[in-house]
């Protein structure tokens, strides 16, 4: 298959062109506002749609059925269930929504913005098409379809209106289960309203979804869908082929609203306004430079988090979720690195976005930089005083008891970095620091030391994976920059019990000794290398040790521009660790043997962009130009059509082979463009 091109070469503020005969969707078009998120296919017919339901999390309405409840433990079953929305682009199966027939195969597509998005394509009668998907700030989706005739004759459009959905709970299905959340069953009921409107309701679930069509703003009927009863998808809810005709030199407009609700209305349902909001339809992003392939990358991963991944709450408290189609989870890693694109973002507006757009992100990122501190501090729960692996975002564990030291770190960095950007808002960091989390978060990392060799053990990886040893080398780089940071935290606002400031100070420094002690390692000669010393990836304090280096292990490739490591020898060991990280010698983590070859994980095996990310800031710290370029064409070329990145990438083709949907690397990536100024 070839790539989709752009309609103006490599210029990506311009629409994608599509030749359907040639080059199918490789990802759905993802919009979002205020948490509701919306996936599509190339016309507008929707394949997920999902919204914040208080008890269940994430509820979302599709054109298939709900996860198999029986088969958690299934990784096979996992990552084709993740895959649902994939085969349907790659089998032209219809979402649901209006579905126009006889079109021709080529199109072309655009983001107008995180909320918006436009396709234009043509039957093979001649009738026009602009086809506009877009969330609104109240909470409805929209798919507009303008069909125009530019004859001078009257031309007929047939089309139909599929309703063959499902409304049910998000999977949460992982790969590493850590512990199955069984979903309600399903009992869709399908009811009509004036044959205008509907509702999708499951009673099990209190989840709705309301709709309605209007031809050209007037109430259209829903002819010849019946209502009915499933326990899994209704398949019998579509529409018979109806036909529209259109006079010479004029247009219609039809438009399906759905808005998906997390309960159910005690009365009657009051169904959508028939007059929707519509959304700015500008041509220009109002980013600078958007003609840039970095821009674009930036700003299409912005607006996927804003869009896609932030979850508002009452109280003004934002949840954020890893992705919302895979794993619609708070993840605290996944999450400060996506706040922190957003920080980064926020202290540049007027250096990316013009003026007319400037506002309209500012105001987005303060309401999440405040108030995804607040749901990580004070809604997610921690029974056993840490954090877990992952959350319902509504604020319920995910998983058991699963002891991640890194999770551990993350929001208790997020609150130092807020602090750092915003010095006067001191009542608030106040209450943040002498809270309940930091205190017992602390103390439980604390209580977990092992007193022999001084380290800090972990029941798993960043990368979610069981480890061989306890001890785990970046998870401490982290944890001492942590530590070290939130020192100064208890300086200004006070320490908690049992805590103080120099104490702390103490235990960082402690930390940094018994890391070096125990992980910079002499290794075996080898014709590459040579004999050297390199920082083992895991160990058990007592001797034994593992080298390897993973896409996940971030704070690795920051250990020296965060002070952590600091002389000759161990600036050395890092330069050691890196080569070997991102070379064939890193056996299990780096996969070669093609043009996208680089670093991976054992968790999904193939290379990762977040292992590029790490080539290309290693490359850029060390000056090295060819190094550099090598990593940004392996970045543009496993780019996926709409700016953002998966999770893992075929080796010879750059094609994505495990999770579409994955926000983490588009947010390092973009991060490091915004940060270091890396253009392209």
């Amino acid at each position: 298959m070839s790539k989709p091109l752009r309609l103006s070469g490599q210029d990506y503020a311009s629409p994608l062109s599509f030749d359907l005969g040639n080059t199918k969707l490789n990802k759905t078009v993802d919009i979002g506002n205020n948490g509701v998120s919306a996936s599509t296919d190339q016309f507008g017919r929707v394949l997920q749609l999902s919204t914040y339901h208080p008890i269940h999390g994430i509820i979302v309405a599709t054109p298939y059925s709900q996860f198999d409840k029986t088969r958690y433990h299934d990784p096979q079953y996992v990552r084709q269930y993740r895959t649902k929305m994939l085969q349907m682009l790659a089998n032209d199966e219809k979402g649901f929504g209006i579905v126009v027939e006889d079109l021709n195969l080529t199109f072309g597509l655009q983001h107008l913005s995180m909320s918006a998005a436009r396709s234009s394509c043509t039957t093979k009668r001649g009738i026009c098409i602009t086809t506009t998907m877009h969330a609104d700030d109240g909470g409805n989706f929209s798919q507009t379809v303008v069909l125009r005739n530019p004859t001078t004759a009257p031309m007929s459009v047939d089309y139909r209106i599929n309703l063959r959905l499902s409304v049910h709970r998000a999977s949460y299905g992982q790969l590493t289960e850590g512990g199955p959340l069984i979903p309600p069953d399903c009992e869709n009921q399908l009811q009509l309203d004036g044959n205008t409107s509907f509702s999708v309701t499951n009673p099990l679930l209190r989840g709705c979804l309301l709709g309605s069509l209007t031809l050209d703003n007037k109430p259209h009927g829903l002819s010849g869908i019946q209502e009915s009863v499933s326990t899994g998808v209704l398949s019998d809810a579509i529409s018979p082929v109806q036909t529209i005709t259109i006079d010479p030199e004029s247009q219609v407009t039809l438009r399906a609203q759905f808005t998906l609700f997390a309960s159910i209305p005690d009365k009657d349902p009051v169904f959508p306004s028939r007059t929707c909001s519509r959304g700015k339809q500008c041509l220009s992003s109002g980013w600078r430079d958007d003609s840039r392939c970095s821009t674009y990358i930036v700003r299409r991963n912005v607006d996927y988090i804003l869009g896609n991944c932030v979850v508002p709450m009452p109280d003004d408290v934002v949840g954020l979720i890893t992705d919302h189609v895979a794993l619609p989870l708070g993840w605290n890693r996944d999450n400060y690195w996506q706040w922190r694109l957003l920080l980064n973002m926020y202290q540049r507006l007027d250096k990316l976005l013009e003026p007319t757009q400037r506002d309209v992100y500012k105001s987005r990122i303060e309401r999440v930089l405040k108030g995804h501190l607040k749901w990580a501090h004070e809604v997610a729960e921690r029974p056993h005083t840490f954090w877990h692996r992952s959350y319902v975002i509504a604020g319920k564990p995910k998983d058991g008891p699963t002891f991640q030291l890194d999770q551990q770190c993350y929001p208790l960095l997020e609150l130092c970095d807020y602090s750092d950007a915003f010095p006067d808002d001191k009542t608030f960091v106040r209450g943040l620091v002498r809270g309940a989390a930091v205190h017992e978060v602390l103390s439980s990392i604390v209580s977990r030391r092992d007193t022999s060799s001084g380290l800090f053990p972990t029941d798993e990886t960043p990368g979610d994976d069981a480890v061989d040893h306890p001890f785990h080398f970046s998870s401490h780089v982290l944890l001492w920059y942590t530590v070290y940071r939130i020192a100064k935290l208890f300086l200004e606002y006070g320490a908690p019990m049992g805590f103080s400031h120099q104490g702390v100070l103490d235990l960082a420094a402690s930390i940094r000794r018994a890391t070096l002690k125990h992980f910079i390692q002499d290794t075996e000669a080898d014709e590459e290398s040579g004999r050297g010393q390199r920082i083992a990836y895991l160990v058990d304090g007592l001797g034994t040790k593992t080298f390897y280096h993973d896409a996940n292990d971030i704070p690795t490739i920051f250990a020296v521009q965060w002070g952590f490591l600091t002389s000759d020898a161990e600036i050395k060991a890092w330069h050691n660790t890196m080569a070997f990280a991102l070379s064939p010698r890193n056996q299990l983590g780096y996969a070669s043997g093609g043009d996208f070859s680089g670093l991976g994980s054992v968790h999904s095996k193939g290379p990762w962009p977040l292992g590029y990310f790490q080539e290309l800031l290693y490359a850029h710290m060390m000056g090295d130009d060819a190094g550099r370029e090598g990593a940004i064409k392996r970045i543009v070329g496993s780019m996926q059509w709409d700016g953002t990145f998966g999770e893992a990438v075929n080796v010879e083709t750059g094609a994505v082979t495990s999770k579409a949907w994955f926000s983490w690397p588009g947010a390092m990536i973009s991060a490091m463009i915004v940060e270091e100024g890396v253009c392209f």
